[in-house]
């Protein structure tokens, strides 16, 4: 008899292939930027161009991550999540079917779309369903997933690397799609968060899911917690302005501002672009700065795992500074490096010297690490947390925006 517990950590792991889809992407779309054979098919991008390409996914995620408060609110976390999966496949599909760029941008936007739905709800979600004891834990499995599939991305680009033919980079897309799907086929067996279906009057319904998924007698204890926590935030209907009224805009500003940063920490342009910085830091051939870009993604993820099994111990002030301390000495080593080290080679930026080469690969290295046990993990249970339930979906969303917007705009 499988024990409710493990049955909400085998629903954890399913809905995080949101995070997942998030992960092939992020790991795979920058090695796929560099195939010659995607060249061969469509031409060479330029520099300025490439980064659009690149970043045109999180426009689209954006703005479906804003409107994913709404959606999770009318049609429930779980059909939310699963229209997401849904949608992030069909652009996928159209990805790997694309025969001109113009095609593969609409397809990567449409991506985005299901991208930024999905994964806006995830973490309220498993919020909601698993009992405080496990909450943390559980809540982080969405960055574990993110964190394989960045390591999964780099790889199966560098395996279709070797393919000669368009199929090189249309493999990661296909992979993508096929894993789309399977997120939103699973959605069905899931089952709706207890919280949800008392919003909606749906008590029943709600006692049953928590009778099926807590180990404990105190089921009509949790029922008339919930119940009472909702009633007293009813007085009025949840929404985007009353997130920045007298009462609440400190912790609105605080979930914006800690997400933002995240962001502009620079890891998604360091993963999305790793293959490009690993070429200037001595990987000159494709497959070479491929692999590299590979190993960076198995750092990412095994600098993950302590905060999965740690994250309710070190609590959450302890990984925001100390990962932000990290992080910057890092970004300081590699900015010296390059000042004192770095050249134009055929207009292009290299790292002169064995030494200082490798020492800027550690350093990229550790920077990512340092990321993973830290701010990947901690902001996004902080920015959730901070926020009443009757308000957390909206202000998930405006976090996710501004998360967002904060790496388009500088790209």
């Amino acid at each position: 008899m499988i024990s409710a517990t493990v049955k909400i950590y085998l629903i954890a792991i399913h809905t995080s292939l949101a995070g997942l889809l998030w992960g092939l992407d992020t790991g795979s779309i920058g090695a796929v930027t560099q195939m010659a054979q995607l060249d061969r098919s469509m031409g060479r991008l330029s520099t300025g161009t490439l980064g659009i390409f690149v970043s045109c996914i999180l426009l689209s995620a954006s703005i479906s991550s804003l409107c994913s408060g709404y959606v999770a609110d009318f049609l429930s976390r779980k059909y939310a999540i699963m229209t997401g999966g849904l949608i992030f496949s069909i652009g996928a599909v159209l990805s790997a079917s694309a025969t001109s760029y113009p095609m593969l941008f609409c397809a990567r936007l449409i991506t985005g779309v299901g991208q930024g739905q999905s994964i806006s709800v995830v973490t309220i979600y498993l919020c909601e369903l698993a009992p405080h004891r496990i909450r943390g834990t559980v809540a982080t499995m969405l960055q574990m997933l993110i964190t394989v599939g960045i390591a999964a991305g780099f790889f199966i680009a560098y395996g279709s690397s070797r393919l000669h033919s368009s199929l090189a980079w249309r493999t990661p897309f296909i992979v993508e799609a096929a894993h789309g799907a399977i997120l939103a086929f699973g959605m069905l067996f899931i089952p709706h968060s207890p919280r949800w279906l008392v919003q909606r009057g749906r008590f029943d319904e709600a006692k049953l899911v928590l009778q099926k998924y807590r180990d404990s007698a105190d089921i009509d204890e949790e029922l008339l917690s919930i119940k009472g926590s909702l009633e007293e935030e009813s007085t009025q209907q949840a929404s985007f302005s009353e997130m920045f009224a007298k009462r609440y805009i400190k912790r609105s500003i605080l979930g914006i501002f800690i997400m933002a940063f995240m962001m502009l920490s620079g890891v998604d342009t360091v993963l999305y672009y790793a293959p490009i910085l690993f070429a200037q830091a001595g990987f000159p051939s494709q497959r070479a700065s491929f692999l590299a870009s590979g190993v960076s993604g198995i750092v990412n993820l095994l600098c993950t795992i302590p905060a999965q099994l740690w994250v309710d111990k070190w609590g959450r002030k302890i990984p925001l500074i100390g990962g932000g301390i990290a992080m910057s000495l890092c970004y300081l080593g590699i900015g010296t490096l390059y000042a004192t080290y770095g050249e134009k080679v055929n207009g292009e930026v290299r790292i002169n010297g064995k030494a200082p080469q490798w020492a800027v690969i550690a350093l990229i290295y550790l920077f990512i690490g340092n990321f993973a046990w830290s701010w990947a993990v901690v902001i996004k249970i902080y920015a959730c947390e901070i926020m009443p339930t009757r308000l957390r979906a909206k202000a998930c969303a405006i976090q996710q925006v501004g998360c967002m917007f904060t790496y388009i705009g500088p790209d």
